[in-house]
């Protein structure tokens, strides 16, 4: 059937005797009577014929309107060739966006798991299997996206090209198109026709989605699309693509990055710095490595081995075209600061032979003179965190085992959370299992944070057992609420049977908090019904596995 429109074509007397009848309606019939009525109609009876008047009006012009022009039909659903959810998946994930939108009861009591943290889980399983979103399911899949920015990208993957050309058709979903190419596709990078024609003729977005991805796949090829129109760009986009080389560095990268230092822009100077100091064979790198060595160094004349610190006493051009900041934030030395972003900048691998060859660990060791040691060791935390050198991260970790507040390196969880992303997963969570099996978790939320989901066997044996230890302890149960939901998110389901032991409800000893039992049992309850539903989640979209191939008879 054809969707029309209509066009009014009542007269102007039409038009007239209709006002009179809202007025008469507006003020009353007894104080204004219909013109149409009056003397002909009884008072006691106007109300009523007043009403009628009404009804033949609103037929007649309803019937004075004519059909007008159709309007065009959207453009069909492009198809997804995707396979299709299990059914018993589909209908997880129809109770998922069903109570998303519930609130949690305060404080998070009760053993019930907490829809709205799973769902993010859930799209990363079903995106690994590579199914597509129900068509039924879209329209809360995309109001699920718009409430949450953390949930767009895997919602947006899952919703496919329907979701995309659904999302077309609302303005409250037009933030799936950010990003996206013509009708929500980008074309593939090996296609340099469309690539060179949306790079050319793309909005912004479209224009940064389309380098990321051929970026991607091919950083030469991304870094040649960007150099032949950079001198044209505007600085905010500038900043914006020349981040995008994130994605690939490497020394291949070095020519471009150093031309882009003396570009107008402070901030595209300075992000071109940065790359570039990630880049420990770069020029930078190696200008940055001399500057540094002038400024620290060790000292041989004192008694014991120690490194003496003279820092800069300006910031000349050639400095601040190298990336360096003239002025320092409020609270800050300018020297101090000068010297913070100079070792932070130079290349690691510079050092040992700065310090006799000497391991990264026993540099660590050395004492500082002067009270620079929490500026140096600070710098080369983030030297370590930007050139991605896990040796250096762990000879400023130190031992899991020794307090934070003595720590070789660093005393700020922050800091250490930044180095343990350097380490690779495995080791990442043993020094944080051994963290906590040490401290226990009031200082381990932020190290738990970089850990790998799910979290390997002993780092969650040693969540479970620091857990179980504040709740024998009579400790406060709500000062671990942020743990537990963390626990929620990353333990490894099969970590449930090990849990089932901690749901009953504890004996409480006269010194532990009142009601503290309850808040355990429930809260362990929560946990275990969270991990089987993780379980049962991740049965319903793993595919079944193949059967033997039998034997075809004679």
């Amino acid at each position: 059937m054809d969707t029309t429109t209509t066009t009014a074509t009542t007269p102007p007397a039409d038009d007239a005797a209709w006002e009179e009848l809202v007025s008469s309606a507006l003020l009353g019939t007894d104080r204004r009577p219909p013109a149409g009525l009056a003397g002909a109609t009884p008072a006691r009876d106007m109300p009523g014929a007043l009403l009628d008047a009404a009804a033949l009006h609103t037929v007649r012009r309803r019937a004075g309107l004519r059909p007008g022009p159709a309007a065009p039909l959207p453009e069909p659903a492009p198809e997804d060739p995707r396979a299709p959810l299990p059914e018993a998946a589909r209908r997880r994930l129809d109770q998922l966006l069903a109570g998303r939108a519930a609130p949690s009861p305060a404080g998070r009591r009760g053993s019930a798991p907490d829809l709205a943290e799973l769902l993010p889980q859930w799209l990363v399983l079903a995106n690994r299997q590579g199914y597509k979103a129900p068509p039924a399911t879209l329209p809360a899949l995309l109001d699920a996206a718009r409430a949450r920015t953390d949930l767009r990208p895997r919602a947006l993957r899952l919703a496919g090209p329907r979701g995309l050309w659904l999302a077309r058709l609302n303005p409250e979903w037009r933030f799936a198109l950010r990003g996206t190419g013509a009708g929500g596709d980008l074309p593939s990078p090996q296609d340099a026709e469309g690539v060179r024609v949306l790079w050319d003729e793309g909005l912004f977005a479209e224009r940064v989605a389309l380098l990321a991805a051929v970026r991607t796949e091919d950083p030469a090829a991304g870094r040649a699309l960007l150099a032949s129109t950079w001198a044209a760009e505007r600085a905010e986009d500038r900043l914006m693509f020349v981040d995008s080389l994130r994605t690939g560095l490497s020394d291949a990268d070095e020519e471009f990055l150093e031309e882009a230092l003396g570009d107008r822009s402070r901030n595209v100077r300075a992000t071109a710095a940065e790359l570039l100091s990630a880049l420990p064979a770069s020029a930078l790198a190696g200008r940055m490595a001399v500057r540094a060595a002038t400024c620290v160094g060790l000292d041989r004349t004192a008694p014991v081995p120690t490194i003496a610190v003279e820092a800069p006493h300006e910031c000349d051009a050639a400095m601040q075209r190298d990336g360096l900041v003239a002025t320092p934030p409020a609270g800050r030395g300018e020297r101090s600061w000068w010297l913070g972003q100079l070792v932070e900048a130079a290349p690691l691998p510079a050092w040992p032979a700065r310090f006799g060859g000497r391991t990264p660990e026993e540099i660590v060791a050395l004492p500082v003179a002067d009270d620079w040691q929490g500026e140096l060791h600070a710098a080369w935390c983030r030297a370590a965190v930007r050139q991605r050198d896990p040796a250096w991260s762990r000879a400023l970790l130190g031992s899991p085992a020794i307090p934070p507040a003595t720590g070789p390196g660093t005393s700020s969880l922050a800091e250490r959370a930044q180095l343990l992303s350097t380490l690779p997963v495995e080791e990442r969570a043993r020094w944080v299992a051994s963290f906590v099996a040490a401290h226990g978790l009031s200082e381990a939320f932020q190290l738990l944070g970089v850990c790998a989901v799910p979290w390997a066997e002993p780092l969650g044996e040693a969540v479970i057992d620091a857990l179980d230890i504040a709740r024998e302890a009579g400790s406060y149960p709500w000062s671990f609420s942020g743990v537990m939901g963390l626990a929620e998110r990353c333990l490894a389901p099969e970590a449930a049977r090990q849990l089932e032991s901690l749901t009953a409800r504890p004996d409480e000893a006269e010194d532990h908090s009142p009601g503290a039992g309850d808040y355990w049992a429930e809260a362990f309850q929560r946990l275990v019904s969270t991990l089987r539903l993780r379980a049962a989640m991740r049965a319903e979209l793993t595919p079944p596995e193949p059967g033997p191939v039998q034997p075809s008879s004679p």
